[in-house]
């Protein structure tokens, strides 16, 4: 195991909150066999107590089909993954909430691998854990996925600007880069925030793959020093602004397929297109009765106003 993929796998094996086990059980329930690993991701891994947000799941299945049938659901997601899904579970009194997601184990390592699309490279190279797999093989593909992940999102960062700097403060303009492919900006000192609060992660990264990479050296100082050339960068910074446009234009479409795959994916998407772009939609009853039909017309409102420019 390389040091980077054993980075992961600590990471990954640190403990989770307590409370996940009704959701990891309806999930199971719902992915049956196919089900290979379920990660906890997001912000609320950090939280006491779950319950007072909502949960961010990833559930890996070995196939599309065993888990969506032949439908347009399967289809989707290979098109365009991953599904999300809503889930509630635990007695009233304990009630926990997720938002999870479900892709294929071949999805998740070619998307964590590479491409301009930083949805999954960007997410699974932060802190995560392992809430529970099938075998021992499917822990490992996760910790491996992860630190192809890492490495793809490094060396995309080079790109962003040659000379010296803190292994913290790379990784820092590296979030802040992936945060201009939201469709909402992340209000000024998120990604350090993100950064700062798990140091002893981040250093830990940086110690076992900056030093790997092409065009990087190290100084005395602790700081690391990135000299790459003219064709490189670039070519680097083109595939930078190529992917804001694009990453823009896929976060829309998977919010307007969330539409479908939510319970009440109307009235979530239009909390989602708000909170993201600024634009209000009320919501009608027609809507709710015809999701799929109302997200693509919420998608032809968001072009005509300009939010996806």
């Amino acid at each position: 195991m390389n040091p980077v993929r054993e980075h992961m796998a600590r990471d990954l094996a640190e403990d989770a909150p307590d409370g996940l086990a009704p959701l990891v059980e309806r999930i199971r329930a719902r992915c049956g066999p196919a089900l290979r690993a379920v990660v906890l991701y997001g912000s609320t891994r950090r939280n006491a107590n779950i319950r007072d947000g909502l949960v961010d799941l990833m559930a890996i299945v070995s196939d599309y089909r065993s888990v969506h049938g032949a439908g347009l659901a399967a289809l989707f997601n290979r098109l365009l993954p991953p599904n999300v899904y809503y889930l509630e579970a635990g007695p009233q009194e304990a009630r926990v909430r997720c938002k999870y997601i479900i892709v294929s184990e071949a999805t998740f390592e070619a998307r964590t691998a590479g491409g301009l699309d930083g949805y999954f490279w960007a997410r699974f190279s932060q802190p995560c854990r392992l809430v529970w797999a099938a075998d021992a093989q499917a822990a490992d593909r996760v910790a491996e996925a992860r630190a192809n992940a890492a490495a793809h999102f490094a060396r995309q960062s080079l790109a962003l600007g040659n000379g010296s700097l803190t292994p913290a403060r790379f990784w820092v303009r590296a979030v802040s880069a992936t945060y201009g492919c939201e469709l909402r900006p992340e209000p000024p000192g998120a990604a350090d925030a993100l950064i700062g609060r798990d140091p002893e992660f981040w250093t830990g990264l940086s110690r076992t793959l900056l030093p790997s990479l092409a065009g990087v050296s190290s100084d005395e100082d602790g700081k690391i020093r990135i000299e790459l050339p003219r064709g490189r960068r670039i070519s680097g910074k083109t595939r930078w602004a190529l992917r804001r446009g694009w990453s823009k234009l896929l976060n829309v479409l998977r919010l307007l397929k969330a539409a479908g795959t939510f319970a009440n994916g109307v009235d979530y998407l239009s909390w989602k297109i708000e909170r993201h772009s600024g634009i209000k939609v009320e919501v009608t009853d027609r809507m709710r009765r015809h999701p799929r039909l109302a997200s693509w017309k919420l998608l032809f409102r968001m072009w005509r106003s300009g939010a996806l420019g």
